[in-house]
């Protein structure tokens, strides 16, 4: 072989000695260890529980802090020497025997006992809420919002128990009227317009009107019973009230001593008393009590109030609802 090969040759085993020097080197320095990526735990939300009551806003006026006062040392030393201040503090009831009201549906939250009250809040359906009071008639009770104001709710859209014990309470003062636009003076004289007649109230959606809902704690029966009543207080005898659970009811005799039937069946109630008694055992439902119009005591013509849900239970089986004729 001629000497310019062999040093070709040379050659090219030199450069190939380098290159695989030098990835030798880089095999040696690199880490196998790979990194492995963790996944971040996703958080977890836990819903909020709803609330058994939505509080409408309303605005609250600013008032300004009151200026702290100077409180004499005598009269604070007398204060935690008095026994009454150092009395233990009141147990709370026993929440078995506590007066509370539930609704099979939302209902509005007033802030008195009437409709011309204004609406501070909604109760949501199947709620319980504690009783706090009630107006003089027993239509109206009343409650403590979360935001510890005092609401009112209608006693004809609520199931109410242990309520024999319930204070009557003072309501709120009622809304002032719509204030009226005055009328500009005349440019000449003339004679004063006579006073328009004042406007009829309106007149009720049906015929009899819930009034004094009262439950018993007598276990031995399923029974609804109350008095009917005109506008006056006077008894009103011959109305039916129905009572309902499901797909089952039945039809009370007619109020007052009319008697039914070839047997005179009531006829020995007093006037404007009515009674239906179910069975001689508690029937737990959401019953529901409307004053109806019928000829034979099974079909209905016509619904003169509102249905009214009542829950009976174990405890609470004989119901005392009473009923206002409007006209």
């Amino acid at each position: 072989m001629k000497a310019r090969y062999w040093s070709l040759a040379i050659v090219l085993i030199l450069v190939n000695y380098l290159v695989f020097a030098s990835l030798f080197s880089r095999l040696l320095n690199t880490d196998f260890d790979a990194n492995i990526a963790t996944r971040t735990p996703v958080p977890t939300f836990t819903p909020a529980p709803a609330q058994p009551i939505a509080i409408v806003p309303t605005p609250i006026p600013q008032t300004p802090e009151p200026t702290p006062t100077a409180t004499l040392v005598s009269e604070s030393l007398e204060a935690a020497n008095n026994p009454e201040n150092n009395a233990p503090p009141p147990q709370n009831p026993d929440p078995a025997n506590e007066s509370q009201l539930i609704a099979p549906g939302s209902v509005n939250i007033r802030s008195g006992p009437g409709l011309n009250y204004t609406v501070i809040g909604t109760l949501n359906a199947n709620t319980a809420m504690p009783i706090s009071g009630r107006n003089g008639e027993g239509s109206w009770w009343q409650i403590k919002m979360p935001n510890s104001v005092n609401g009112w709710v209608a006693n004809s859209v609520v199931s109410a128990n242990n309520t024999s014990s319930v204070p009557v309470v003072e309501a709120p003062a009622p809304p002032p009227p719509a204030p009226v636009a005055a009328q500009p003076a005349a440019e000449t004289s003339s004679p004063p317009a006579e006073e328009a007649p004042p406007p009829e109230p309106e007149k009720p959606k049906y015929q009899y009107t819930p009034t004094g809902w009262y439950d018993d704690g007598n276990a031995g029966l399923t029974r609804f019973l109350g008095d009917i009543k005109d506008t006056n207080g006077t008894p009103v005898n011959g109305v039916l009230v129905q009572a309902s659970c499901g797909d089952y009811s039945t039809i009370s005799y007619p109020s007052g001593p009319v008697g039914w039937g070839s047997y005179g069946e009531s006829d020995g109630w007093p006037p404007g008393f009515y009674d239906v008694t179910i069975d001689s055992k508690p029937i737990p439902c959401i019953w529901t009590l409307t004053v109806v119009e019928s000829d034979d005591r099974k079909t209905v013509k016509a619904k003169l109030s509102e249905s009214v849900p009542v829950e009976i239970t174990n405890q609470k089986s004989i119901v005392t609802a009473n009923w206002t004729k409007n006209w």
